[in-house]
């Protein structure tokens, strides 16, 4: 579960108003969301002569896989708006990003306010100049979730206690099951493959693919690599358990592996 997810509304609309008061300008908020771009995965980011209103505040990359990481790198025009958060950001504004944006290029608004439906919409309308658009609560949220600019006091969770000494147990039959934990981490998700546990892989070297069931409940049959390092074809999956966003934000999250061997099935369980 994210931490955010723990939050009222009213809560994270707070925290917004302070978030927005501790910017004294936009400039200092360009400065610090070069530092989040960072922080949540973006590369070669840099802030902008600060030379016109209106203009491109950052620039940065999100680089490809592998062999193919010049042919798939994709290229960011942000523009940062620094507004209260009951204001709104209209089509107009839109299109002024979109303007600005070469062939190719994505562009990026990110905002302390919020958007009308009609910006949503035309931020969509041309498959060529696509526009991400975060707004006041995205952005808070996103930081809260990766600790960015906010720190947590531990409180003591009955439920968390009893999942960590319950975790093993299979409910069906009662016996312990031992499961293998591991993280699908950022690299997982930006080259659209999980990585197999060690132990599971000396186990799947004569399978060229193999069923999972994904938290008891989702059934897949899903392709080895040749290496038998990983599983491919996985976009789906990322994007069912948010650990992959239409914006292509990727979230790692926790995971929990168990092959039966009799019945060459993986169950994997993903974390909140």
């Amino acid at each position: 579960m994210k931490i955010s997810d723990n939050l009222s509304e009213q809560e994270i609309e707070g925290l917004l108003k302070n978030f927005y008061q501790y910017f004294e300008t936009g400039y200092i908020f360009e400065d610090f969301l070069k530092e989040y771009l960072l922080k949540i995965g973006l590369d070669e980011v840099e802030v902008t002569q600060r030379s016109r209103d209106g203009g491109i505040d950052l620039k940065a990359i999100r680089k490809g896989v592998g062999n193919f990481s010049e042919i798939d790198t994709i290229h960011y025009y942000i523009q940062a708006k620094k507004y209260a958060p009951n204001n709104s950001i209209g089509v107009k504004t839109i299109r002024e990003l979109k303007g600005t944006i070469p062939f190719g290029y994505k562009g990026m608004l990110i905002t302390t306010a919020h958007f009308t439906d009609d910006a949503y919409k035309e931020s969509l309308n041309d498959p060529s100049k696509p526009a991400v658009l975060i707004d006041g609560k995205l952005l808070i949220t996103s930081c809260i979730d990766n600790e960015i600019g906010f720190i947590f006091k531990p409180i003591f969770s009955k439920i968390e206690m009893d999942f960590i000494l319950n975790k093993n147990e299979n409910k069906s039959n009662k016996t312990k099951i031992e499961y293998i934990e591991k993280t699908i981490t950022k690299n997982d998700i930006r080259a659209r493959i999980i990585s197999l546990p060690s132990s599971i892989k000396k186990e799947l070297s004569s399978l060229n693919s193999i069923d999972v069931i994904i938290n008891e409940n989702d059934h897949y049959h899903l392709t080895i690599d040749k290496s038998h390092s990983y599983l491919a074809k996985v976009t789906k999956i990322f994007k069912k358990y948010g650990m992959l966003t239409e914006d292509k934000i990727g979230t790692p999250k926790k995971s929990k592996w168990y092959y039966d061997i009799k019945n060459k099935v993986i169950h994997l369980i993903i974390g909140d």
